[in-house]
């Protein structure tokens, strides 16, 4: 098994050298507003309920990533998911277990927790 070494001040791994293996990205805006609505909390739920359906990081799975702020702030948390392109607003931990079990395990967008574009 590789070790974790450090050089120049830094922690090094051969397995940080590589994109891990996955199939959408996700991102969860942790900025102010967004994280003052939940972002952290929501975020938690998230990774359980991935790590739950072995989701994390894997063939098939999803990469889960932290941001500042995506816009629009009044409508969030917000999570962004690609390839699909998909903008929701998670507000709370029901919404955040059911657009894994549904989007990124099952495959099918949610269609009432998308933020439309303005028309």
């Amino acid at each position: 098994m590789a070790e974790i070494k450090t050089i120049d001040g830094v922690d090094t791994h051969p397995d940080w050298s590589h994109v891990p293996a996955h199939a959408r990205h996700v991102f969860l805006c942790t900025g102010p507003r967004c994280t003052q609505r939940g972002a952290l909390q929501i975020w938690k739920t998230l990774r359980r309920h991935l790590l739950a359906h072995d989701r994390i990081e894997t063939p098939g799975g999803v990469l889960l990533t932290r941001t500042h702020c995506q816009f629009p702030c009044n409508l969030g948390p917000v999570m962004t998911v690609y390839p699909e392109a998909c903008w929701y607003g998670v507000r709370s931990h029901a919404d955040a277990q059911r657009l894994v079990e549904v989007h990124l395990v099952g495959g099918e967008v949610v269609e009432d927790l998308l933020i439309k574009e303005r028309s």
